[in-house]
């Protein structure tokens, strides 16, 4: 195949030759965190020397500069334009088709409902001058008069009853109608439904069935990433669903069409940045001259480059979990990013709105251990933590916990911000009771010539209730100055291991079934009598 990159779309002169039209056939969609490529495939019968080619159905939001195209051996393309296609959006829009039925159906019943309506009132004029040419007969008899007056007057109801039925009918009939065009009128302006075309300037050497391809980027599509993540017990491996809420409003439906998910994106600008010397003086008022920028504003124009390296992960770290899931994706690594192939077709609409597919599931050994903070609440949250992490390829998004069948809340990864291990809270335990209480028999305050000294002692107790030993870790801690007249101390800590630059305080405990633990922490502060300590 030819390949041609469109880097300058010519414009095409007006010729006298006959158009070739063609559509093309949407196979894959390579969607990135921002905006996606879309691949396409057609075939077109070309008679021998300079042909127009119109390929249709095309998105309308296109990367002009991105347009790709390639064609069989013998052909040569000569011109490529792109333009905005408004006469083919309804019939590739299956909703304003649908729409677009029901309106032929709604106008062949009014056209019904108003000939009946019209029928029935040609009827009762009838009736009126019937009624009239009866009246001035001279030769009708009292008994006759009778009849006619019954039958006009049984006739008259049933005639004047259809026509009030009719015309209801009619009206209901014109609100659906006029409702049906209101919406047809609403998704023909809608931007997120509008296709393009290509029309090609080819040359063939002869009479030939070519097949052509095209690719383009759009801006109007992205993936987020979200996960499920499922534990069974402490005991089991974590499972992670890997999740993908794609969106796209490129103007073309999706139809059975293959999906990669790449954690890449296509730059437009990749021009690397270049450093300028820099020079330093006194501080002098700033001249702002017209078509110069600021310092701060060169500064801001500098394009950072972030590079991202991937490991392959261990077949013993993690493995990918039983799952169908798993044997319709592959995982492609490059230094650019990490591609995702589902080898499934898909339906995305053009509707701007997400739509959630699972592509990716992983089962990853983790270690348990229960966290708590009691300075902060009495909760003991169960920590799952996971090394190796960055070799699952995540995503920063949402997090599903879902622990023993039961959902327990929401979480969120952000892998910029995990150093070496990835600590997920599963939920809360309320098998674990914790208190910390404080110890007035032990809490003091005293005056100490122009200062005065307190002396704070609190308790903290921690019963596990479970079946089961658990570990947990505790978290406190003691306040630190900043002021030079104001002093703590810490007195007493149970063994804690103390980090004297932020004043916390942790203990790794094994608490044993139905065991409690106590912990004492005390520290004092010491300042002058007249300052009001905040914060304590």
């Amino acid at each position: 195949m030819k390949r041609l990159l469109i880097t300058l779309l010519f414009p095409l002169s007006v010729s006298a030759q006959q158009q070739i039209k063609t559509k093309a056939n949407l196979e894959s969609v390579t969607i990135y965190n921002n905006g996606a490529q879309m691949n396409h495939k057609g075939k077109v019968n070309l008679p021998a020397g300079t042909s127009e080619v119109v390929i249709n159905n095309i998105s309308g939001k296109v990367n002009e500069n991105s347009i790709q195209v390639g064609v069989s051996a013998g052909v040569t393309i000569l011109a490529v334009q792109f333009n905005r296609d408004f006469l083919n959006t309804d019939t590739a829009n299956p909703e304003i088709k649908r729409l677009t039925d029901s309106l032929k159906i709604i106008n062949t019943e009014l056209t019904k409902t108003k000939n009946a309506k019209t029928i029935e009132e040609q009827t009762l004029v009838l009736l009126d001058e019937n009624r009239k040419s009866g009246g001035t007969n001279t030769g009708t008899n009292v008994a006759e008069l009778i009849k006619l007056t019954e039958y006009y007057r049984t006739k008259s109801t049933e005639v004047r009853n259809s026509i009030t039925a009719l015309a209801a009918t009619e009206e209901k009939q014109n609100q659906k109608l006029s409702a049906l065009q209101q919406q047809i009128a609403e998704l023909r302006n809608n931007p997120n439904q509008q296709l393009g075309q290509l029309v090609l300037q080819l040359m063939a050497k002869e009479n030939t069935d070519a097949s052509y391809n095209v690719s383009y980027v759009t801006p109007n599509a992205n993936w987020l990433a979200s996960y499920d993540i499922k534990a069974i017990n402490t005991a089991d491996p974590l499972a992670v669903v890997y999740k993908a809420a794609i969106t796209q409003n490129t103007g073309l439906d999706w139809k059975k069409v293959k999906l990669s998910l790449s954690t890449g994106n296509p730059n437009y600008n990749i021009t690397a940045p270049t450093l300028n010397p820099w020079f330093v003086s006194y501080n002098q008022p700033q001249i702002r001259i017209r078509g110069f920028a600021s310092p701060v504003a060169e500064e801001k124009m500098l394009n950072e480059i972030v590079t991202t390296g991937y490991g392959k992960a261990k077949k013993d770290d993690i493995t990918s979990s039983v799952s169908t899931i798993n044997n319709y994706t592959s995982v492609n690594e490059t230094q650019l990013g990490v591609t995702f192939d589902i080898d499934i077709p898909y339906d995305v609409n053009s509707d701007n709105k997400p739509h959630t597919v699972a592509f990716k599931e992983y089962d990853v050994p983790a270690k348990y251990k229960y966290y708590a903070v009691p300075r902060l609440g009495s909760d003991a949250y169960l920590l799952a933590d996971v090394t190796n992490w960055e070799r699952l390829n995540l995503q920063a998004g949402n997090a599903n916990i879902i622990f023993e069948g039961t959902y327990t809340g929401k979480s969120f990864i952000n892998p910029a911000n995990i150093l070496d291990t990835l600590s997920l809270s599963m939920g809360k335990d309320k098998k674990i009771i914790i208190t910390r209480e404080k110890q007035e028999d032990f809490s003091s305050t005293k005056f100490i010539g122009s200062n005065k000294k307190q002396a704070f002692t609190y308790l903290i107790k921690i019963r596990n209730t479970k079946k089961e030993a658990i570990e947990l870790s505790l978290k406190d801690q003691y306040p630190l100055s900043t002021q030079s007249d104001i002093e703590t101390e810490l007195l007493e800590s149970s063994g804690a291991e103390i980090n004297k630059e932020t004043g916390m305080l942790s203990w790794n405990l094994k608490i044993a079934p139905n065991e409690t633990k106590t912990i004492k922490l005390s520290y004092s502060v010491k300042a002058p009598k007249g300052r009001v300590i905040a914060g304590l």
